[in-house]
């Protein structure tokens, strides 16, 4: 009878194991990016409190959600905050997705900006790679700018009111995508969705990529002529405001030391 249970044995253990070593994970990022919050002035809630899955539905990183074995995607460890009167979040979305009969976990940080004064065509941007330009020869949604070559070969930009999105897309803010690192940009009215395809940030990189973020905000902003955010007004929302402190930065070790 005993040599019977060795093998549910092993398996449980296998299953405790990957359990604690998960949770473990877990927790240390979330202290993680909760110190990195503090540091920013932003407000911190392990859960999704807002309600963000259910309002961001409609974008296409959140249609990839699947539904398996009654689980969804989940969003957690949620930074909020203010930039002048635009509402601002940092936050890990986890989903899963199926393929090659297995399923794989997908964890990646998404920022969110919400502005009710915004009228942001709908328009998804991406870094135009090898497929991309194949597909160019059949599909002919890719809006380019014969201005700007370089930003033409770099980014896949498609929507469905070209006219629109050119007149935000602004010399400005093409110069803006072509020198920082891309990502992957969702516009649709209110709502500006930032992320980097399966790609869950350490805390330097999260910082970085949030104000890197809020500064395309600000070029949103201004090609939309509404009232210009001002960088050093970030504020855990709804308290007075308080100035955006500087990551900090590691020193380098000289040899010798």
């Amino acid at each position: 009878m005993l040599p019977a249970l060795i093998p549910v044995l092993i398996a449980g253990a296998v299953a405790f194991t990957v359990f604690y070593i998960r949770n473990a994970r877990a927790r240390a990022r979330q202290k993680e990016l909760e110190q990195l919050a503090q540091q920013l002035g932003m407000s911190f809630s392990a859960a999704d409190t807002f309600g963000l899955l259910q309002q961001l539905k409609s974008f296409d990183l959140f249609r990839r959600e699947r539904r398996w074995l009654g689980r969804a995607g989940k969003i957690k460890n949620v930074m909020r905050g203010l930039v002048g009167d635009t509402e601002v979040f940092l936050f890990d979305y986890t989903y899963v997705i199926y393929a090659n009969n297995s399923t794989r976990r997908i964890t990646q940080t998404v920022f969110f900006a919400n502005n009710k004064e915004w009228y942001l065509p709908e328009f998804r941007l991406k870094p135009e790679g090898w497929s991309q330009k194949l597909l160019s020869v059949f599909d002919k949604s890719d809006i380019n700018f014969p201005e700007n070559p370089d930003f033409s070969k770099r980014f896949w930009l498609s929507g469905e009111f070209e006219s629109l999105i050119r007149k935000k897309f602004s010399p400005a803010v093409q110069d803006f995508l072509c020198e920082n690192p891309p990502a992957h940009l969702e516009g649709n009215n209110f709502y500006l969705l930032a992320h980097k395809p399966r790609k869950a940030m350490n805390a330097d990189e999260a910082g970085a990529f949030f104000q890197h973020c809020c500064r395309m905000v600000k070029l949103f902003q201004q090609e939309g002529k509404l009232e210009l955010l001002n960088l050093a007004e970030l504020k855990p929302a709804p308290e007075t405001p308080l100035e955006m402190p500087p990551l900090p930065v590691k020193e380098e070790r000289r040899e010798g030391e």
